[in-house]
């Protein structure tokens, strides 16, 4: 593990070492980049894992700022997933380099957290409009929902994933049943991945969305652009994850 670590911070320090690191502006909408990050818990570790994080979490976000910690309830199993926020992908590498220099963070919390690991995935996600700051309720759920657009024109999948995620909104707002959070497009990753972030009140509110949208006359023209969907139902971590 240490040689690991060590070649991160090798990695990290030509990173940051010079002033030509490029930075991605997300959009007109924010300047601010993403990071999705989700990690496989072995499932025997998964109370180990959690009690660990509540513990000793803090010592991550003393560094940059999580705008959510959840744990995946339905569409996947033993998986934590995290959405960071940074200024710019220079900024990142510092804050990286920063955590491989914090012995209290690495002591106390990764090299722990490292036993419970079965495997961790990322992606650098920029927002197609501006996140919400708070959710439509507390103690609700949320859905993190992964359109997979077909290859062709990029601006038009997504005017069309745009426009698609407006009238499901115009469905929660109808029903007073939830809200969306954030629309992201992956810039690092698998290509053609808008991500959806929905809160619901309920749960069952969840499933009455997605029926009143397969009877909505624009179903059937959005399904022209998609590859694929798939959703996972997500439940925050409290009290590290700020959207609760």
């Amino acid at each position: 593990m240490f040689r690991a670590v060590a070649c991160s911070r090798q990695i990290l320090t030509r990173l940051t070492g010079g002033s030509n690191v490029a930075s991605i502006s997300s959009s007109a909408y924010c300047n601010k980049i993403y990071e999705l990050r989700t990690y496989n818990i072995k499932p025997t570790c998964m109370g180990d894992y959690l009690q660990l994080t509540k513990d000793k979490f803090h010592l991550r976000t003393a560094h940059s700022k999580v705008v959510g910690f959840w744990i995946t309830e339905l569409g996947g199993v033993n998986e934590a997933v995290h959405l960071w926020e940074y200024d710019s992908l220079s900024h990142r590498a510092s804050v990286r380099a920063a955590l491989a220099k914090d012995n209290n963070w690495m002591e106390q919390y990764l090299s722990k957290a490292f036993q419970y690991f079965e495997k961790q995935h990322n992606e650098l996600v920029t927002p197609l409009q501006a996140l919400a700051p708070s959710p439509f309720k507390e103690g609700g759920v949320y859905e993190l929902c992964a359109i997979n657009t077909k290859s062709g024109s990029s601006k038009n999948l997504l005017e069309q994933v745009k426009k698609m995620t407006t009238v499901q909104e115009g469905i929660l707002q109808e029903n007073q049943s939830g809200k969306l959070i954030s629309l992201l497009t992956t810039q690092i990753g698998q290509n053609n991945i808008v991500y959806q972030l929905w809160n619901y009140g309920k749960i069952d509110d969840l499933l009455t969305c997605k029926d009143a949208m397969n009877d909505h006359p624009s179903s059937e023209g959005i399904k022209s652009v998609i590859q694929s969907v798939q959703t996972k139902l997500l439940v925050p971590l409290l009290p590290i994850s700020p959207l609760t």
